[in-house]
């Protein structure tokens, strides 16, 4: 953890003078259960004061003494538990026992107050937690009609800090001149106190419960027990994460083949040939773990894989090392025999001992027109420039920043990057066929392109100079990789007699698109849909993504009939990203509306239709493969 003091204040109030404001049941338990946790050595180290049912004047000079005297690196944590009270020009105050409820502003502690202490404070690195019932007080006899919400946008906003509330929206009212509603006993602090005792809290198993993770767990334990109350989470201006507490929880493992596993995994018979060939290469470091690792994996895709050609690869990359002592013997007697130099058919014959071990994996498209040398580059370069996207959520302020994953998320511009690295590196050695990756090329290209061009607008509106120059290098890295495709298009092949594809996969594959084509007009939050947000002129950067996708299907589908290895490379990976990209508009939907909106239907039908049309794109591309009976053509994947 970072250094620098870590001082935390736990405010708690629950017992009240002004009969309006009912007993809490759960602070003062939940007070001191938490600054246990977080003064342990060994979870929190904190410096740890408590202020149990003091009245105003002692707790504001105590709240403004925690935030003085402090370093940019020090962590201080806040946290407050009693009732939170709104007057009737909606600013909010936080009651202690002596609050009178005529007289907000001399007699309780306001929101406004604490954001003055906390901006006032050198500290970069704040964490305030709300465990709140928020009110409406107006005068006697009258009913709170105002605004539920606590704008923490506003009373809170500054420079490094994150705020925590146990609920968005408040959860009493005055009626008259006493306090209704259906109040509850906190939730929201007991989880957090759960979440950091026991470690579980620790969702990534690195040692370390960060404020991001603290949340996520605090949330599901409160939606769980309470599903009617939702906490929230705001970021302002933080670089990098705070880390709350160490972890009691046991590291996870090791995953040695984490950056291979999503190419072992591929959908795509060429990846995992390329995987084959990264792991044949981890095992000349004999005895490390990595090198068992990889013998594992090449073990279980020489048994369990679904493609010969990948079985046969992977079985022949485990075994050159029992293989290869086999012509050793016969080397001593070579000399024996003293051919003539011009006509000995030893060379040959060397040459032919030398060429059969290379069989994993042999050239895929030696046979067939190859791009020029510059387009593998090319490529790989428009990968690199997609990375770009990847920091954009980080530059946009919370909502903002989840905002962006409906035009294209971190994953997604991830899954294209390594797409293109992949299949460039294969495309080099010639073991990817030049009409698979035209599909590729151009499917990426175009969404990413599309992808960009409505990065820039939002960039414009909600990040700035930097966001709209790293959105351009991702449009222009779109660019570059259509232009790699076409120049593979231009020399791959046209398909010859391969006979009628199965209707059910071209009916399949025309249901996906038409889901595809449905998400558009349908919401996707509680509020409108693509189409409704263009006609209105809003936000219309989300649409730009999903109408190319559109473009990309129908491509593939007007292909089929003349260029079907092309076609379906266009069908899966436009399919691939097209589900990726709907993952994002439905986090998007989640975290960035709140409990205003919820998810809505359209990222559900974007998912189910990329996925149906990846999968019947993927069997009519293994029909080709495996060669059927009215082909014309024999199997590739078999060699005589």
């Amino acid at each position: 953890m970072t250094a620098g003091r870590r001082s935390a204040l736990v405010v708690a109030n629950d017992a009240y003078d002004d009969q309006r404001l009912s007993r809490l049941r759960a602070p003062a338990t939940d007070a001191e259960q938490l600054a246990s946790v977080l003064r342990n050595a060994e979870i929190g180290g904190f410096e740890v004061e408590v202020s149990l049912n003091e009245p105003e004047h002692v707790v504001r000079r105590k709240v403004s003494s925690f935030f003085d005297d402090r370093g940019p690196d020090d962590l201080l944590l806040l946290h407050l538990s009693c009732h939170g009270v709104k007057d009737e020009d909606g600013r909010l105050y936080f009651a202690t026992p002596d609050t009178e409820i005529d007289h907000l502003d001399a007699t309780s502690l306001p929101a406004d107050y604490v954001n003055r202490q906390m901006t006032k404070s050198r500290s970069r690195r704040i964490v305030l937690f709300l465990d709140c019932c928020y009110s409406g007080a107006f005068a006697r006899g009258m009913m709170n009609r105002g605004d539920e919400r606590m704008d923490i946008m506003e009373r809170f906003d500054g420079r490094g800090r994150i705020v925590l509330t146990a609920s968005s929206a408040m959860e009493y009212s005055f009626e008259g001149d006493q306090l209704a509603g259906q109040g509850k006993p906190s939730v929201f602090t007991s989880a957090l106190v759960e979440g950091l005792a026991t470690g579980e809290a620790d969702r990534d198993r690195d040692g370390f419960v960060s404020v991001d993770e603290l949340y996520d767990f605090a949330f599901d334990r409160v939606r769980t027990v309470t599903p009617s109350q939702t906490p929230g989470k705001w970021v302002f201006d933080v670089q990098g994460d705070f880390h709350i507490a160490r972890s009691n929880r046991p590291p996870e493992p090791v995953d040695l083949l984490a950056d291979l596993r999503g190419a072992i995994s591929s959908p795509f018979t060429n990846v995992r040939l390329g995987a084959v060939e990264e792991l044949a290469a981890l095992l000349d470091d004999a005895g490390s773990a990595r090198a068992a690792a990889a013998r594992m994996a090449l073990d279980d895709l020489a048994e369990h894989d679904t493609q010969r050609v990948v079985r046969g690869s992977a079985d022949r990359a485990r075994t050159p090392a029992e293989a290869s002592p086999q012509p050793s013997p016969a080397v001593p007697e070579q000399p024996t025999v003293v051919p003539p130099p011009p006509e000995t058919p030893a060379p040959a014959a060397e040459a032919a001992v030398a060429r059969e071990p290379e069989h994993s994996p042999q050239p895929v498209a030696a046979a067939e027109p190859q791009p020029p040398a510059w387009v593998p580059a090319a490529a790989s370069i428009s990968a690199v420039g997609l990375l770009a996207a990847i920091p954009l959520p980080m530059l946009a302020e919370a909502p903002a920043s989840w905002d962006s994953f409906a035009v294209v998320t971190p994953f997604e511009a991830a899954l294209a990057t390594l797409a293109l690295l992949l299949a460039a590196a294969r495309l080099r050695r010639q073991q990817l066929a030049t009409a698979d990756a035209a599909g590729l090329f151009i499917v990426v290209g175009v969404l990413m392109g599309a992808a960009g061009i409505g990065l820039v607008k939002f960039s414009l509106e909600d990040i700035g100079a930097i966001g709209v120059v790293l959105s351009l290098l991702v449009l222009c890295s779109g660019v570059g990789a259509v232009v790699a495709g076409r120049a593979c298009s231009s020399v791959s092949p046209r398909d010859h007699d391969l006979g009628p594809v199965e209707p059910v996969w071209v009916v399949s594959a025309m249901a996906g698109a038409g889901l595809a084509t449905l998400a558009l007009f349908i919401p996707y939050d509680g509020f409108s849909s693509y189409w409704t947000e263009v006609e209105e002129g809003a936000s219309a950067e989300f649409i730009f993504e999903p109408v190319a996708v559109i473009g990309c299907l129908a491509l593939g589908m007007l292909s089929l009939s003349s260029r079907r290895q092309f076609a379906t490379a266009v069908l899966i990976s436009a399919g691939a990203l097209t589900a990726v990209h709907y993952v994002g508009v439905v986090i998007a939907a989640w975290v960035a509306i709140g409990e205003e909106g919820e998810v809505r239907s359209a990222g559900w039908v974007g998912i189910a239709g990329g996925l149906l049309v990846a999968f019947a794109a993927w069997q009519i591309q293994q029909s080709l493969t495996r060669g059927g009976p009215r082909s014309g053509t024999p199997d590739p994947n078999t060699s005589t």
